[in-house]
């Protein structure tokens, strides 16, 4: 299971913040999305495998919070536009199925074929 620190860190690495200004409202959207990754998987706390899911949803949570475009679907600003999902984990369920299928063996992870 990971840790919030981590992801914390990984997200301000990527988004190239160096102060702790922005850390408690990173540390709700972790949470959150952390809560969301979860549920989804039927998991109490979030598998390590599933880290980079909640980093990337974190991100794409704080781009929106910084241009004052929470709850949009679309946002433009001089020449730039930005999309968003209506559900926060649908350009992620592919992976989340492949890590259900992988966790509860009707996956390929690690399987042997043979003929």
């Amino acid at each position: 299971m990971i840790q919030t620190e981590y992801i914390l860190n990984a997200v301000k690495t990527d988004k190239g913040i160096t102060d702790d200004s922005m850390d408690k409202a990173l540390t709700n959207y972790i949470q959150q999305a952390s809560d969301m990754v979860c549920l989804y998987v039927g998991e109490d706390s979030l598998p390590k495998q599933l880290a980079v899911i909640v980093i990337r949803m974190t991100e794409a949570h704080y781009v929106q919070t910084i241009n004052d475009a929470d709850g949009t679907k679309s946002y433009s600003e001089e020449g730039a536009s930005w999309s968003f999902q209506d559900n926060e984990l649908d350009p992620y369920i592919t992976l989340l199925e492949k890590y259900l299928a992988n966790r509860d063996g009707s996956g390929f992870k690690g399987g042997a074929w043979s003929w």
